[in-house]
């Protein structure tokens, strides 16, 4: 049977949502939307800066809230990443990229700092390290950019979570923040499902 006898200019709607989810031109262009109601990508911030360690980091803030006004914003279709107290929970199951950025700033002699990211599979009673970075600055004053990225398979939105460490080799290590600005930041984005 030929395909444009199967094939129909038009469009073909999501039923959960509405959305359009193909279509199809009458040049026989063919347009899909994959997962359209499940979309999220978000960022979260410090606005105070860190001292010494932090097991976790706490005192996060929504990005797209606190610096919109400078065109910062974020994709939520179906659900949206939350926290509470360093801990970061999913929407969604899938694969997901987690992003973390931070501004490390020293007084001086060999000042090493180290950012973990920590993931739990079971509801926050054991965290291991999923990605580590460190690194230190020599002389007071002198700053560097730290950053880490990984992939997290979330197969359970209740058991599967992730936080942040801070761990200072000096004590005096810090990493950076402003309320104006993203210095010190996380961004999760969802890839799509995952087997």
């Amino acid at each position: 049977c030929p395909m444009s006898s199967i094939l129909k200019v038009g469009e073909i709607q999501d039923p959960t949502n509405g959305n359009t989810a193909l279509s199809i031109a009458t040049d026989g262009k063919v347009t899909g939307s994959v997962n359209d109601s499940r979309q999220c990508v978000m960022a979260f911030m410090l606005t105070s800066s860190v001292s010494g360690g932090a097991d976790p980091i706490t005192g996060w803030t929504n990005s797209a809230t606190q610096v919109s006004a400078r065109g910062a914003g974020e994709i939520t279709r179906g659900g949206s990443v939350s926290h509470s107290s360093g801990v970061f929970t999913f929407p969604f199951t899938g694969l997901w990229q987690i992003e973390f950025y931070a501004i490390q700033s020293g007084d001086g002699q060999d000042n090493t700092l180290q950012y973990d990211a920590r993931t739990t599979v079971d509801g926050g009673t054991n965290y291991t390290t999923l990605t580590q970075v460190k690194g230190g600055v020599q002389q007071s004053g002198y700053k560097q950019n730290m950053q880490m990225k990984s992939l997290f398979k979330v197969a359970n939105t209740t058991q599967y979570k992730i936080q942040f460490r801070q761990t200072s080799f000096s004590g005096s290590d810090q990493s950076e923040a402003d309320a104006n600005a993203m210095l010190t930041y996380c961004i999760f984005t969802w890839l799509g499902d995952a087997d």
